[in-house]
């Protein structure tokens, strides 16, 4: 194959998904599929292999979680040009934050397709190392170091490390960090689930704190407590989740 081929692993666990990418390729011309995978286990395995430089990848498949064997097989080896192509558009903006090649949001066309396509043979022009990689899975993975919010108009990433506390807004969550809150469109279920337990507690169904900026503690009453906030502000932590915070700072 001339090296400039685009050698093309398709992960996705629905056969009809990887029909269409296949439909697709034969059309560009200068697009081999070299594996198609539909799990997570049979795409680490087509990564380990090598032979391509570039992956599509469905980033909700059986077999594991994706980004924890990215992130494993990055350590060992380099990962070929990423492109995702998902039905879960929630990480499309954090993705081209973070310099993906290309993120496709399930169904997309095949003009789509050869964007992307033509974004990949752009990326192996340039050579450029794939660096927003490892920041990528930092992002999206399972403890990411920091998330990315809307403000306005814009994205603005938010360090974890600065977020004091985050509340329910109904199927939203406000986020407050340093001086600013950002209402992001994630259930506190979501949130906490990314968190780092070590870090942050669930004090309420409603709340969740980070240990470090918890001023003061103090009874509240038929087996609650009350937190005091070091950046201002009190929380009352339920009866259920009392004994957790018991064990982590008393």
């Amino acid at each position: 194959m001339p090296p400039d081929r685009i050698r093309l692993i398709v992960a996705d666990d629905e056969a009809l998904a990887r029909e269409i990418v296949r439909d697709y390729a034969a059309r560009c011309g200068d697009v081999s599929i070299v594996h198609e995978c539909i799990s997570v286990t049979t795409l680490a395995a087509a990564l380990e292999h090598g032979g391509a430089n570039a992956a599509m990848l469905d980033i909700r498949m059986p077999g594991g979680d994706l980004f924890d064997v990215l992130d494993d097989i990055a350590q060992r080896q380099p990962l070929p040009a990423l492109v995702f192509a998902t039905a879960y558009d929630r990480y499309a903006v954090r993705a081209f934050e973070l310099n993906a090649v290309d993120y496709l949001v399930k169904p997309f066309t095949q003009s789509r397709f050869a964007e992307t396509v033509e974004r990949l043979r752009e990326y192996q022009r340039r050579g450029t190392p794939p660096d927003g990689v490892p920041r990528l899975l930092r992002d999206l993975g399972r403890r990411p170091d920091r998330l990315l919010v809307p403000e306005g108009r814009r994205i603005v990433p938010v360090a974890v490390s600065a977020i004091g506390w985050i509340q329910a807004e109904g199927d939203y969550a406000r986020i407050h960090a340093v001086d600013k809150s950002y209402l992001v469109y994630r259930t506190l279920n979501e949130l906490e689930a990314r968190l780092d337990p070590a870090e942050f507690l669930r004090v309420h169904r409603s709340a969740i704190v980070r240990l470090d900026q918890i001023l003061e503690v103090e009874p509240a009453g038929s087996g609650r407590y009350r937190v005091t906030l070091k950046r201002g502000g009190a929380l009352t932590v339920s009866r259920g989740r009392a004994q957790a915070l018991k064990q982590l700072i008393l």
